[in-house]
């Protein structure tokens, strides 16, 4: 059996920098428990049972999707190939992207277009993944695949960042930047007129439903909610000039600003029907979730990218608001480490906050964190994954890939761009 080697150079790199050695061991052990059936590889995972009031664990192979299946694997060791050059990793790599893209037309129909559920992810995975393993077959099977994601009906499908027009818009720009393509800069006018005609205005400004059904008020939140939506039309609108892009945007922050708790520093989850309350019982203000897909940490992701855009004032105030609020979340608060939903999801918005504003205190911050994962793990022997169960789950916004991703981001964060909001 083949066993996992490093270079000399990258191996040295490891005994200096311990981020990077984090993400090797974190490579390691997705090596070690790959499944093989001849060239294409996949995993099992831990996933929950609804239909229990306690949901319980059980275990299932990898689907394709970038956010629990296996492109967000592929794409997590092909940045690690990158970074160490060994060729257990690539094997691995490429293993995992031929499986993503042998079963992508295997998703649900309603979730075929989003970026983190979807075709668009997989694609996504395979050209930027296969570019990192210098594998054009990899790479030109993801263009034909994005070349499908072209022949969908963006009115018959999801609007949000998981699942739909929000989180394929910034994808398809950052495409597009690298291989020009009329077809698109089309496409992404056809995704972004589709969220302008689906905007329900109110006294607030515009929202929109993302949970048909539900009876939620329309949400605020990067995921799900209004941030996620007016960041991909303001992407649209610095690739088009088309205005209504820009004033849409504009009514879908105003929203969200409507709702800002000014006590908390935060935006309300309006999933929850309860209010926070103080020890005393007195009420402290609407109950507000601290994450990358609700909350703080996320809308102020799309605030930073959308003043970086814009050079609006107060959408950076907004941002350093929401940014002092993800630095005070602590694992008390928040105890996994998942990019999703975890410390390290809230501190990959740190990375970028540096980035954007200029301000290296808060890399330090995020490394600050990457340092405490570090340590639970060694005491517990455990990355504690976004489902708070006991298993190693493989896949990337809940589990090791994406954490494996956030250490490789600590050690270049420049080389290893975020994809919780591609800017």
């Amino acid at each position: 059996m083949e066993t996992l080697t490093l270079p000399t150079s990258p191996l040295t790199m490891t005994r200096t920098d311990p981020f990077l050695a984090t993400a090797v061991a974190i490579g390691r052990l997705l090596c070690r428990d790959a499944i093989w059936h001849g060239s294409r590889c996949n995993f099992l995972t831990s996933t929950s049972d609804p239909a229990f009031t306690y949901p319980r664990p059980y275990f299932k192979s990898l689907e394709a999707d970038f956010y629990g299946g296996s492109a967000g694997v592929g794409f997590f060791l092909g940045a690690l190939y990158d970074a160490t050059h060994d060729r257990l990793v690539r094997q691995t790599a490429l293993g995992t992207l031929r499986n993503a893209l042998a079963t992508a037309r295997r998703i649900p129909g309603g979730a075929a277009l989003g970026f983190f559920s979807g075709w668009t992810g997989v694609a996504f995975a395979a050209i930027r993944a296969g570019s990192w393993l210098h594998d054009d077959a990899v790479t030109d099977q993801g263009y034909q695949l994005l070349h499908e994601v072209l022949t969908l009906d963006p009115m018959d499908l999801g609007i949000d960042v998981i699942d739909g027009a929000a989180g394929v818009i910034p994808a398809l720009i950052h495409l597009e930047r690298d291989r020009p393509s009329p077809a698109l800069r089309a496409f992404v006018v056809r995704l972004a007129d589709g969220l302008v005609s689906r905007a329900e205005p109110s006294a607030e400004g515009c929202s929109w439903n993302t949970l048909p059904g539900s009876g939620h008020r329309h949400l605020t939140g990067l995921a799900h909610g209004t941030s996620g939506i007016a960041n991909a039309l303001l992407d649209a609108y610095a690739l088009t000039g088309t205005e209504a892009y820009r004033t849409t945007a504009c009514e879908g922050f105003a929203y969200e600003r409507a709702f800002f708790d000014s006590h908390q520093q935060n935006w309300p989850d309006f999933r929850m029907e309860q209010t926070e309350s103080g020890r005393d019982g007195t009420v402290t203000g609407p109950a507000c979730s601290c994450a990358w897909c609700h909350g703080a940490p996320g809308i102020a992701l799309a605030r930073l990218h959308s003043y970086e855009l814009t050079q609006d004032t107060r959408l950076r105030a907004e941002a350093e608001a929401g940014l002092q609020t993800t630095v005070r979340q602590t694992w008390a608060q928040q105890p996994n480490f998942s990019l999703c939903h975890g410390l390290a999801g809230n501190a990959d918005v740190l990375l970028e906050a540096a980035d954007v504003l200029g301000q290296p205190n808060y890399r330090e911050q995020a490394a600050d964190q990457g340092r405490f994962g570090q340590e639970h793990y060694q005491k517990t022997g455990l990355w504690t994954n976004g489902l708070y169960n006991d298993y190693q789950l493989p896949d990337f916004m809940l589990g090791l890939s994406g954490i494996g991703y956030f250490y490789l981001r600590l050690t270049d964060p420049a080389r290893y761009r975020s994809v919780l909001l591609l800017r």
